[in-house]
């Protein structure tokens, strides 16, 4: 019993520790602290105008501020212009309720394109279309009537921006960069636990599946990072030297995550034979050590402080007086067992590189680091051109998805305004946020939002009848605001039961909040919910089994051209970008196919789920391939282990490239003409093997594994 209380709060503190640096906390105090100054002024004026500063502030707040200060500075400018120009909209066309239905169509439309524009521009969609909704819901008649709902939502919009740059405005320069960072190395972390837990005679083997999807958690890390501050690995030359050191601190955790990979598949090898457990539990005491390093990793790229250096540096010490110790156990001496050192030695001088590029840099504030033309440069027209080629990039399931959420939103609000007109924009708002990509994706938010919903209206219901429920108002609201933003991206069901307490606490009048109210938000969300699951099926759907096909031709494709960078010299193309930009593609595609699979096993047809083992197995050779030309690179890159012979170079690698060359042409183009697509690959284009080629003895073992997992993928396409 006490063994259970001490892991029960050892998990809590070691929760409590990583919401340091989780971003949800801030950003949902910041919702919190937006919202609840105009709505203390909504209760003790009376004035229910007040309620369009309360929605405005919401929206604008509700914008998550990632990336530079001049990106978050112009989020906030943008959240605020578009409520604005949407009340506007909104409140002119709802004269008509029928105009406005049809003027959705538009405006639902345009906002699903802006999912091209990543999180923060489904963040702006939230703002066009929840003003034009409401606005049109709730039209004014007379010019001062508008003018006065403009103003209240500029006030409410410009008090969340207020909060939104004080928020950020004292943070050290490189802390937003940094902490994407810190999110991988906490990543990382999570992998080493899973890999140590194989290496725990107490607890059971970590599943293959699990290991990939920490690998996976890693790649989401390293491609949010990437895309918040658009500076590629290899193209340094756009950023400055602070830019450059975290670039290159980057890319040692990403080369961090495969050292533990390489442990991960040693270890498999080493359980099949008979291993002494003193040598057991040395390996599990290591991979500890090396799990609490990547977590203080984590910590010291968020905080830069030196007590974190000196937890580190006392790791380090400690890692090495373990390694010492190994060395001198018998099964020391087994092959595995030395390449499972030899990587755990790189992780170790990974973290002493990334250790060295960031420690002893001082960083201003973020108010300081910009001057007037600086400033003014913030709105520089280049950012509104590079936001409207993202904006218009038609791609056909973007497309599709934006036309199906466009006729679906505009089909919930007609319903909405014949037979709920007091709150008709509930059942369209319900649509438009319950509408996804893929048809699994929709019924899975269709059923988690109706949850949420129901039991959230419920209990905001019941707190209410409770004694001092003006105090309970202000509860719901704060801390509803807060909640619902930590749990946006972690569990919707919760997210969507916090957005409704908090949607009870603004609409309560006086102490209590009308049971019909209560009742017709339920069922609101349930028709709206419907109607996009509904769309789903009937409007353009995309479904995985047709998908599924097309990504896993993209992974195979992506390895290929991996592949080629690594081993040929191209003479249709200069030879101009990093290899790990094709490693972040490879995985990304596997990733991808993937995903695809999962929601491929949730859709309801079941003619062809006897595929299911197929495509399983394909992906996972897939990711094998990776994995080799990872390896293969990381060798090159650690330039620690010894070179072959020339003639082995000579008579056994090329022959084995070239074979491999020929099973990644046939996988390809067989997949190709199996279901009609085009990777636009020119097979007949020029290819030199690399005369630079000298391959180690690991590289050579990975070359040989790669051949061999390409080989069962080509047999396994074929039968």
């Amino acid at each position: 019993m006490h063994s259970i209380v001490e892991k029960r709060y050892s998990l809590l503190k070691k929760r409590l520790d990583n919401e340091i640096i989780e971003p949800a906390w801030g950003w949902g105090f910041r919702v919190a602290i937006s919202v609840i100054l105009p709505t203390i002024l909504s209760i003790y004026t009376g004035n229910h105008e007040y309620f369009w500063m309360i929605i405005a502030a919401e929206t604008v707040s509700i914008v998550e501020l990632k990336g530079s200060a001049g990106l978050r500075s112009r989020l906030l400018i943008a959240a605020l212009s578009f409520s604005v120009l949407f009340t506007i909209i909104g409140s002119l066309v709802g004269l008509s309720p029928y105009l406005a239905v049809l003027l959705l169509f538009p405006v639902a439309f345009a906002t699903g394109l802006m999912k091209n524009l990543g999180d923060w521009g489904l963040a702006l969609a939230l703002n066009i279309y929840l003003f034009y909704l409401i606005a049109s819901n709730h039209p004014t008649h007379s010019w001062p009537e508008l003018m006065e709902r403009t103003a209240y939502v500029a006030m409410g919009g410009v008090w969340a921006m207020a909060v939104g740059i004080f928020s950020f405005s004292f943070l050290p320069q490189g802390k937003p960069y940094r902490r994407t960072i810190a999110h991988i190395w906490l990543a990382v972390e999570q992998l080493v636990a899973l890999v140590a837990n194989s290496w725990d005679t107490k607890a059971k083997r970590s599943s293959v599946r699990a290991i990939y999807l920490k690998e996976k958690d890693i790649r989401k890390a390293i491609d949010e990072s990437i895309a918040q501050f658009s500076i590629l690995y290899g193209n340094k030359q756009n950023g400055n030297k602070t830019d450059q050191q975290l670039s290159y601190a980057r890319r040692c955790a990403s080369l961090a995550s495969l050292q533990i990979i390489s442990v991960a598949e040693l270890s498999e090898k080493l359980f099949k034979g008979n291993l002494d457990p003193l040598f057991k539990a040395q390996i599990f005491s290591i991979l500890k050590v090396l799990e609490q390093m990547a977590n203080r990793m984590g910590f010291f790229f968020y905080t830069t402080k030196d007590e974190e250096l000196l937890l580190l540096q006392s790791r380090l010490k400690r890692l090495e007086q373990f390694l010492e110790q190994l060395k001198k156990m018998p099964d020391a001496s087994k092959q595995n067992s030395q390449d499972l050192l030899l990587h755990i030695s790189r992780f170790s001088r990974l973290v002493q590189l990334s250790i060295q590029t960031i420690s002893g840099n001082k960083e201003d504030r973020i108010y300081q680091q910009y001057s007037l033309l600086q400033t003014l440069n913030i709105l520089h027209p280049k950012h509104l051109i590079y936001n409207l080629r993202q904006f218009i990039n038609f791609d056909n399931l973007t497309l599709k998805y934006a036309l199906r959420m466009a006729i679906a939103a505009m089909f919930s609000y007609l319903i909405g305004v014949l037979y709920l007109p007091e709150h008709s924009y509930w059942l369209p708002l319900t649509t438009i946020i319950v509408t996804q990509p893929f048809f699994g994706a929709t019924l899975k938010r269709g059923i988690e939002r109706s949850i949420g919903t129901v039991a959230g209206v419920v209990a905001g219901g019941l707190l209410l009848m409770l004694p001092f429920a003006f105090a309970i108002r202000y509860f719901l609201i704060f801390f509803g605001a807060i909640l619902m933003i930590y749990n946006l991206r972690k569990n919707y069901a919760w997210a969507a039961f916090f957005i409704s307490l908090f949607l009870i606490g603004l609409m309560s009048t006086g102490d209590e909040v009308a049971s019909s109210l209560i009742l017709e938000r339920i069922v609101a969300t349930i028709i709206g919910g419907a109607i996009s699951i509904i769309s789903g099926f009937i409007l353009f759907p995309a479904w995985d089994k047709k998908l599924l096909p097309n990504y896993l031709t993209q992974a195979i494709a992506a390895n290929y051209k991996y592949f080629i960078h690594l081993f040929y010299d191209l003479k249709e193309e200069p030879d101009s970008k990093n290899w790990v930009q094709y490693k972040i593609a490879a995985e990304s595609s596997n990733s991808n196919a993937y995903d695809s699979l999962n929601r491929y096993l949730t859709e309801p047809k079941y003619r062809e789920k006897n595929l299911v083992p197929a495509y399983f197995t394909a992906i996972t050779y897939n990711i094998r391939i990776t994995r080799e030309l990872n390896f293969y690179q990381d060798d090159k890159e650690a330039e620690d282990t010894q070179k072959r012979i020339e003639s082995r170079h000579d008579d056994s690698v090329i022959p084995m490239l070239t074979n491999i060359h020929y099973l990644f042409q046939q996988s390809i183009t067989l997949l190709e003409h199996r279901y009609k697509l085009d990777m636009g690959i020119n097979w007949a284009a020029e290819k030199t093997i690399k005369s630079t080629l000298e391959p180690s003895e690991h590289q050579w073992q990975c070359v040989e594994r790669l051949y061999i997992e390409l080989k069962a993928l080509n047999s396994g396409l074929i039968h």
